[in-house]
């Protein structure tokens, strides 16, 4: 249950749900979606949550960073808003952690956060307080009436190149976080986000949104039929992070290539 991992940028994972399905040509290589395939079988992108690993940082008293759902996307189309309600009940349970989500649908991560039941309350803490009542699990003695967006989640999103930054990171942008984060993973071409880091651009959301990412990630592409990443581009967005004062994270080079001294550079954001 300890779920440790390689991935440099965070302590462990957390997969309450596997599966996926490809949204754009970055999935070309996904390794997400080959071991699904073993587990559920071709055209099954989905399974149902694991009742066994959803109160997994229940049980972890120390603090961790926590990426949620490395195996799939919390905000894949075919995963219902209860589900996600139960998911981020059990972090909001959990304030030791830092619980990182990453997705390629931040449109529908927007939505989500947004989400409200008929009498103004947000479903994942009503659930949050049902899970505390039963006395099952130790639980923190906070206060969940207020505590929206979770002060201890960091939302994130992946994009490959400049068109999927330009579609992807205003929705993310627009989105209550307590840290708003980019993975540039697989990077296929040169990125320029200058304008979301000063948080000078212009959304459908807002008009001139003053809100800027928080955190960036960046790595090239591995495993079978990798395809290359020119380390110029790499450091192309280390320079925009340097003169935006935002922490910048490189992870790895393309195929497994060594990462050239002046881009080992790994840093994280503060904690909130």
């Amino acid at each position: 249950m300890s779920d440790r991992t390689g991935i440099e940028w965070t302590d462990a994972t957390w997969n309450p749900l596997r599966g996926c399905s490809r949204v754009s040509a970055g999935c070309r290589n996904c390794y997400a979606e080959r071991v699904a395939a073993r587990f559920s079988g071709p055209g099954q992108p989905y399974e149902r949550l694991a009742a066994t690993a959803l109160d997994h940082p229940l049980h972890w008293r120390k603090p961790r960073r926590i990426v949620v759902n490395s195996m799939s996307d919390l905000f894949h189309q075919d995963v219902s808003d209860e589900c996600i309600d139960r998911v981020f009940a059990v972090m909001a349970l959990a304030p030791q952690h830092q619980f990182q989500v990453l997705t390629k649908r931040p449109e529908r991560m927007l939505e989500y956060i947004a989400r409200r039941d008929d009498q103004g309350r947000v479903p994942a803490l009503d659930y949050a307080v049902l899970i505390a009542v039963t006395g099952q699990y130790t639980t923190p003695a906070i206060d969940l009436r207020c505590g929206w967006p979770l002060p201890n989640v960091w939302l994130g999103t992946s994009v490959k190149d400049q068109p999927t930054a330009d579609a992807r990171i205003p929705h993310l942008l627009a989105t209550p976080a307590a840290v708003r984060f980019v993975s540039a993973e697989p990077l296929l071409g040169p990125v320029d986000l200058t304008a979301y880091m000063f948080g000078a651009h212009q959304t459908e959301e807002t008009d001139w949104c003053a809100r800027r990412l928080d955190w960036l990630i960046v790595g090239g592409e591995s495993g079978p039929g990798a395809r290359p990443m020119h380390p110029d581009w790499a450091r192309s967005l280390r320079d925009q992070c340097a003169a935006a004062s935002v922490p910048f994270f490189m992870k790895q080079m393309a195929r497994e290539a060594p990462i050239p001294d002046d881009l080992m550079v790994r840093k994280f954001p503060d904690a909130r």
